[in-house]
């Protein structure tokens, strides 16, 4: 996808370095090319001189300077205090970076988007398991993060009845951020119009992982009610307000009207599993659950499934009995039936408690993975 051009004007010119550096030096960065104006004169100039400008970020006093406006122009104003934009969208200049430049483009996802090079909805993958423990929350964090340092713009959507993705995202002493999920799924469920804009207002973004993410319900009621129709609402609209090119769906350990949903509008589906007997077989009768409830949905689901094996413990010797077939710690055979086709290897990290301690195996395995579902990395990209 090509970059977007912004254009930030304001007086300070030691604030417009700041915001510029900051901007270049993130993500944000390898989605956008940034310009500069610290007066109305400059700005006018740069706007009459026909170049492209996706969206014009300003203090009210240059926007005023600037004169007439080109028509279709995206703008915000760069206000001190809400109600000083002049009737345009307001950003205020004085807020944590992270969440002005969120701002940003959801400005730009609910303005106008002619001339604009953006490649359809975004993609989904689920990740999920037949059983808790297996590391799939840290796997979504980092899978999540790392396309984000791709340069995409990436959701973290927690779908679990009881989640702990919070500990991962907030760092101590941050105030937990519920019922956004609420608000959200009330959004989308009640039609509200400019659910862009909805959206944008509801989503955090985490300093620790580096991603946006939707706030956890404040009881789980809202989850277990939650039917097909409403997780196929969430998606489309989540994927439609073209705020993100990657939604990463943490799913629950039960197979659900809702968890099915989600994999109908999935992209891929990651299935985490141990490769002890006991997993492979809570695995294998989830899916054939999943089967029998969901025919249509597991039929379309084949071709996007991808069984990667999560080492959650020390790795221990396999002893083979006299046919050669795996044993069991308490010596029964590993039924082949049971053996999931792993393609894919999530190593065990000793002493790993939350997402930001993973040590650089684990990082590299998830990246992998990302590289299997979204080709190579740039050879100008990398890590921030």
């Amino acid at each position: 996808m090509s970059r977007l051009d912004l254009i930030v004007a304001a007086a300070e010119s030691e604030y417009v370095r700041r915001l510029s550096e900051f901007a270049r030096n993130s993500s944000f960065g390898k989605r956008w090319r940034i310009t500069s104006c610290t007066s109305g004169d400059s700005l006018r100039h740069y706007l009459k001189g026909g170049y492209p400008v996706h969206v014009l970020l300003a203090q009210p006093a240059l926007l005023k300077e600037a004169g007439e406006l080109p028509e279709h122009l995206v703008i915000a104003a760069l206000v001190r205090r809400k109600g000083e934009g002049g009737g345009f969208s307001e950003l205020l200049q004085y807020q944590p970076l992270p969440e002005l430049l969120s701002g940003i483009e959801a400005v730009q996802a609910g303005g106008t988007r002619e001339g604009l090079d953006l490649d359809g909805s975004s993609a989904v993958v689920s990740i999920c398991s037949a059983v808790g423990g297996v590391g799939k929350t840290i796997c979504s964090l980092w899978l999540a993060r790392l396309a984000a340092e791709r340069g995409m713009r990436v959701l973290y959507l927690n779908l679990e009845h009881y989640h702990s993705a919070e500990c991962h995202l907030r760092s101590a002493g941050e105030a937990s951020e519920e019922g956004g999920f609420e608000a959200l799924l009330y959004a989308v469920k009640s039609g509200k119009q400019n659910i862009g804009t909805q959206i944008a207002q509801l989503r955090k973004y985490s300093r620790r992982m580096k991603v946006d993410y939707i706030g956890e319900p404040s009881n789980s009621e809202e989850r277990a009610a939650m039917t097909g129709k409403d997780a196929h609402q969430l998606l489309q609209a989540l994927a439609e307000s073209r705020l993100y090119d990657l939604i990463i769906a943490d799913l629950d350990s039960i197979m659900d009207d809702a968890s099915a949903a989600v994999w109908s509008r999935s992209d891929a589906i990651c299935w985490l599993s141990e490769a002890a007997p006991s997993s492979s077989h809570k695995s294998r009768l989830a899916l054939q659950d999943m089967s029998r409830r969901y025919p249509e949905t597991m039929e379309k689901a084949h071709n996007k499934l991808i069984y990667l094996c999560s080492q959650c413990r020390q790795p221990i010797e396999v002893e083979h009995g006299e046919n050669g077939a795996a044993l069991s710690e308490e010596g029964t055979s590993l039924f082949e039936s049971d053996r999931l086709p792993f393609t894919a290897h999530i190593p065990y990290a000793p002493g790993l408690e939350i997402a930001p301690d993973a040590p650089p195996s684990y990082i590299r395995a998830v990246g992998q993975l990302l590289c299997r579902l979204f080709g190579p990395e740039p050879a100008h990209g990398g890590r921030a």
